[in-house]
């Protein structure tokens, strides 16, 4: 009963998801990828615990065992020892023969540029630098700064990284806040140092889904306007509670990399959440990846960076896979005993439990009725249909205060026999 047994007939799956309604609402199939912040943006809250470079060592080996293939390993302008760091982290994808395309923060100003240049040069390996500068008017009122100022930081950034053979990757923080009008200067300066790539920035979490698309679009518009061919990437926080849907979003309209953290977590709110972002490419069948591996990343990160996974937490949560609904369980049992695992996941879940190494659990408490016991007993092996049993089990759940653990089923099996 617990094999994936026969694949039944495809009528069986549906999902509004896949309905194509016209091509103006429905948006064209995504080919980007993730870029993995964790190691960077994740670590700027309060409550995250910064993890030892062994420990960076082995969240890296989870993100290669994920499915991750770039990811920001740091600031290494901050101070020497974070520039050691990154140089280490940069070494160990190399000597590990990961497919991590390895990429690190800094401001356009020279001297993150240069510590960026020197983990290239040191770890021997092409590396993204991913160098940013708030472009919003509020941006630009509190820090004094000109258009022009701009404009020159993103030219001189372009040139110091072309000189040293660094892809230059332009982050324009507080991208959504933007006027078109500066958007246009700035992405002008962007042209004319050669700029391929841009990541555009809800640096706030101020973005709707709408907003994003709208984003999108202008910027795509702009550039095609003026026949140049550069590579978008998003990067969203999580205030307004949307990291998620304008991410999948930005996936959705072409952005060729999308950033996440683990478990979604960073400063203030924290960030788009890679974990779900990947689940959810991998569900829509755009991408594969080792979803159990990531739920162990998960669980890694967790540990280490002092961060709880709620129990209802999407994928990963305790709780995700459990039910204690009559109903719930009445359709369980029947789809356990087709004999099929898929079926059985997804008969009322549509994150099916195998695919992160977990299984459906039925619980039994003091709202249950016969049909969570009969699934308890069946699945563990006892007769289901003893109806002296099924009574005794449900009236220690009646007595009992949450569900009954399979510990306690079993004290009352033993004392039933």
């Amino acid at each position: 009963m617990t094999g994936q047994g026969a694949r039944p007939s495809d009528d069986i799956w549906f999902n509004w998801n896949t309905v194509d309604v016209g091509a103006a609402s429905h948006p064209p199939a995504y080919s980007g990828t993730f870029f993995d912040e964790t190691l960077r943006d994740g670590l700027q809250a309060p409550h995250i615990r910064n993890p030892s470079v062994d420990q960076k060592l082995v969240i890296l080996d989870h993100m290669a065992r994920a499915g991750v293939r770039s990811a920001d390993l740091g600031f290494p302008g901050s101070d020497p020892e974070a520039l050691n760091e990154c140089v280490q982290l940069a070494r160990h994808i190399i000597d590990s023969g990961y497919q991590i395309v390895p990429g690190y923060a800094g401001r356009t100003h020279p001297a993150d540029i240069a510590a960026i240049c020197e983990i290239a040069e040191r770890a021997g390996t092409t590396v993204d630098a991913y160098l940013f500068i708030g472009v919003s008017p509020i941006r630009q009122y509190v820090e004094d700064w000109s258009i022009a100022t701009i404009q020159r930081s993103i030219v001189n950034s372009a040139a110091a990284c072309l000189h040293s053979d660094v892809d230059f990757v332009l982050v324009l923080e507080d991208a959504v806040r933007c006027t078109p009008e500066v958007l246009g200067q700035v992405y002008d300066a962007a042209i004319d140092s050669g700029v391929t790539r841009l990541t555009l920035c809800d640096t706030v979490g101020a973005a709707r889904p709408e907003g994003t698309a709208a984003l999108l679009h202008w910027t795509n518009q702009y550039f095609a306007s003026r026949q140049r061919s550069v590579a978008l990437e998003w990067h969203g926080h999580n205030d307004r509670g949307l990291a998620l849907a304008n991410s999948l979003t930005a996936l959705a309209l072409g952005c060729a990399r999308v950033h996440g953290t683990i478990l979604g977590i960073g400063e203030r709110a924290g960030n788009a959440s890679l974990d779900q972002l990947m689940i959810n490419s991998h569900l829509d069948g755009r991408e594969a990846y080792d979803l159990r591996a990531l739920g162990e990343y998960g669980a890694y990160a967790s540990e280490v960076l002092n961060v709880g996974i709620p129990q209802n937490y999407p994928a990963l949560g305790r709780d995700v896979f459990k039910t204690s609904a009559g109903v719930h369980a009445s359709a369980i049992l029947k789809a356990h005993q087709k004999g099929n695992t898929l079926v059985k996941d997804s008969v009322y879940s549509s994150v099916p439990a195998s695919y992160l190494g977990r299984e459906q659990e039925v619980l039994i408490d003091e709202a249950s009725g016969t049909n969570n016991v009969r699934y308890w007993l069946t699945v563990h092996g006892y007769d289901s249909t003893d109806a002296s049993l099924l009574k005794k089990i449900l009236a220690g759940a009646k007595s009992n205060r949450g569900p009954l653990t399979d510990e306690q089923i079993g004290q009352i099996i033993a004392t039933a026999e």
